[in-house]
């Protein structure tokens, strides 16, 4: 082989390895959840979000819907069906209070006409299942010195019009008439109840609107920690041997039983990771 075909090999061989050559499309973002140090060219980068574990529970027992719990005298209900409402996710950190970062503009009420407002976009609707709750998206990295969010909804998510809402949204028109009309708004927490374990006692259901809880909050203090591109995981655990704790089941007193509820309440959610 002459000298000019020796220096020519290189040139082609990299030439031909050039244009072979496909760059590798990934996040190239460390803080991302699918970060890809192999990736050549940046794209698509999915960031952490709260992902809440609900753990939902009668004391030792698993809770499941329609099944018959013992109260402390040994007597026998049914609880059919739990829901409630959360939002309002707040982080402490060194003072500073941080948020998901998602927002959502939806319709509503204003007097006796619409308007529409944009919302962080936390809300939930906790029933049986699913057990994740993706909160929303959480860049803030580190530890954080506690957590908080509302049981129920603002005064300003009570004037969202379900029936204009995305379908599938927490605050979309529900099956089971979460939302009471315009004057009484949604309804926080909802629960239905047979009060003994005959087969043909009529279910009550025990529905408790803002007017009834106020503004709670549930929340933790202690050590949260987010680690770098990682989702922040947290955990609810609601236990309703505590929320339905002390309720006389031989008495149909629907006001008496949520009265009991509504003093039960602190005691019935715990927050950790």
């Amino acid at each position: 082989m002459n000298r000019f075909a020796l220096a020519l090999c290189p040139l082609l061989f990299a030439l031909s390895f050039s244009a072979c050559f496909e760059p590798k499309e990934g996040c190239l973002d460390i803080a991302a959840t699918n970060f890809d140090a192999g990736a050549d060219k940046d794209c698509c980068c999915e960031y952490p979000k709260i992902v809440l574990t609900v753990d939902q529970v009668y004391d030792t027992l698993l809770f499941r819907n329609d099944m018959l719990y013992p109260d402390a005298n040994g007597h026998l209900f049914r609880i059919k069906s739990v829901a409630f409402y959360l939002s309002d996710f707040q982080l402490f950190q060194a003072g500073e209070i941080y948020k998901v970062s998602d927002t959502l503009t939806l319709n509503t009420f204003l007097g006796s006409d619409t308007s529409s407002q944009l919302f962080i976009n936390d809300f939930q609707l906790v029933r049986r299942s699913p057990i994740d709750y993706v909160i929303g998206t959480f860049r803030q990295e580190g530890n954080f010195e506690a957590v908080d969010f509302r049981l129920g909804l603002s005064g300003e998510a009570q004037k969202v019009i379900p029936f204009k809402a995305p379908a599938n949204h927490p605050l979309a028109a529900q099956a089971d008439s979460l939302w009471r009309g315009q004057s009484a708004g949604f309804v926080f927490l909802q629960a239905v109840v047979v009060r003994d374990s005959m087969a043909n006692t009529t279910a009550d259901t025990l529905r408790f609107l803002q007017a009834d809880l106020g503004q709670p909050r549930i929340g933790a203090t202690g050590l949260f920690v987010h680690a770098t591109g990682y989702d922040f995981p947290l955990v609810l655990k609601v236990d309703y041997n505590k929320m339905f704790e002390g309720i006389n089941w031989s008495l149909h007193d629907i006001q008496a039983w949520k009265t009991k509820i509504i003093a039960n309440l602190p005691g019935t959610f715990s927050v950790s990771q």
